[in-house]
Order: structure tokens, then C-alpha cells, then sequence
């Protein structure tokens, strides 16, 4: 098992995905925002799938499903890294949920798999802060057929029961914030005609709380997997030359 782990929008999906299709690995995402379907977009699932790579995810399920608590999370990944594992010599992890992958961690010992880690770097933070704004950017006003941030959270926003979920969601809570300040109307933000200098200040601010989030992810990561490090890794060489 190769695990590739990081900070939100280093390129974890581009690294799997170059990896598998060298490997003809199967990838698993530990992810648990991204088992839900319908915040493709603001989860960063939407475009993860890739030709010629087979990618699985831990659950196909919505946000009226209830959360997905990182202990069960866990459960999902080992097992179907199990699964998998029967018939493929090598799966690559890739995910950045603080809470799911400190559970893989704490199970590593147990666990019966050779194992390798890369923990992917932050690059230097305005670049990374432009590269998460940039990505917000889209995010807000995606290519079609692809929903909108805008338009996910005003689905949910509809539902009072989701509101609690919606707000502790990266991304959601900053447009939350940018409606407070600027009277916008939740339900109906995604078909507006919002100003541009307002989607820039919720691309802004998307950017900055992707970017605090990725510097904890970063700094977690590393402590949880660096003790790894010590121990003799995958080598990964055979699988590609075989490939």
C-alpha cells in the first residue's frame, strides 16, 4: 500500500493518478467529505476521475445520509483496501482528512501490508494561496454540466436539518460569511447576478481558509507518517517496471 498524503490542492489526485497509470494500480480516496455526492464540487471529487485509472471512493452517499464519523471512515478504507489487495499486488491511498488518516495510522501496526508513504510539500504560501484562489475561483463558476459551490450549498441551505453540516464545511462557511456581510440570500446566491468584487472577496476567502487548513494538514501529516520513514518502504520499481 503506497499512501500519498497532503495538504488540500497540492496535486495528491495528479500524483495518485500519474502513479496508477505507471502501476496499473487501483487508487483509494480518504476522503471523507468526498463520499458525498452532492458536494462534488466543494469536496474537489468532481474531475478526480481520470481515463485509464480506476479510482474508488469509501461510499457513494449524501448528506442526508448523515456524516461519515472517521472511525467507520477507517472501517471502509481497510476494508476495501483488503478487498482490493486480493487481487491487485499494490493500491495507492491518496487523501488529506486529518481525522481519517490519523485512524489509518493508529491501525498501521496491525495491519498486514508493506507499506510506503509520501507526504506531499507545501509549496511557498502566496503561490499556494493564489493556487487555492484560483481554484475557488472555479469552484464558484464551474465549466457545465458541473454544479456550482453556490448552487450545493443552496440545496442544502434549504434543508434547515443540513444547515449545521453545511456550516462546518470548508468553502460553504466562507460564502456564509460573505453573505452575512453583503445580505445575500442563501437559498438563491446561485441565480443571482452576484458582483464581481463580491465572488472575488468568496474566492478570497475560500483561498485563505484552504490555505490555513493545508498548512494543520501538512504539519499533522508529517508528524503521523515520518516515524514511517525509518522503517523499510515499498519499492515501488518492480511494480513499474512490470507495468
Amino acid at each position: 500500500m503506497h499512501v500519498i498524503a497532503g495538504p488540500t490542492g497540492v496535486g495528491k489526485s495528479a500524483s495518485a493518478t500519474a502513479l496508477a497509470r505507471v502501476t496499473g494500480a487501483p487508487v483509494v480516496v480518504a476522503d471523507r467529505l468526498q463520499c458525498f455526492t452532492d458536494i462534488a464540487t466543494t469536496s474537489a471529487r468532481a474531475g478526480a476521475d481520470a481515463p485509464g485509472v480506476t479510482r474508488h471512493w469509501l461510499g457513494d452517499r449524501t448528506v442526508a445520509d448523515g456524516d461519515l464519523p472517521a472511525g467507520e471512515a477507517a472501517d471502509a478504507l481497510v476494508c476495501l483496501v483488503r478487498s482490493l489487495s486480493a487481487s491487485e499486488p499494490f493500491v495507492i491511498v491518496e487523501g488529506g482528512s486529518i481525522s481519517l488518516l490519523r485512524a489509518l495510522a493508529a491501525r498501521l501496526p496491525s495491519l498486514p501490508w508493506q507499506l510506503s508513504v509520501r507526504v506531499l510539500d507545501l509549496p511557498v504560501y502566496d503561490d499556494y494561496l493564489a493556487t487555492l484562489t484560483r481554484r475557488a475561483h472555479t469552484m464558484l463558476a464551474p465549466p457545465a454540466p458541473d454544479r456550482s459551490l453556490l448552487e450545493e450549498l443552496a440545496t442544502l441551505w434549504s434543508d434547515p436539518g443540513h444547515r449545521f453540516f453545511a456550516a462546518s464545511v470548508n468553502g460553504f462557511e466562507a460564502v456564509l460569511e460573505c453573505c452575512a456581510k453583503y445580505s445575500l440570500d442563501v437559498e438563491t446566491l446561485h441565480k443571482q447576478k452576484v458582483p464581481v468584487q463580491i465572488l472575488d472577496r468568496m474566492a478570497k476567502l475560500i483561498g485563505a481558509r484552504h490555505a490555513e487548513h493545508g498548512i494543520l494538514q501538512h504539519r499533522v501529516f508529517t508528524e503521523l507518517f515520518t516515524p514511517l520513514h525509518a522503517h523499510p518502504v515499498f519499492d515501488l520499481a518492480p511494480i513499474g517496471a512490470a507495468a
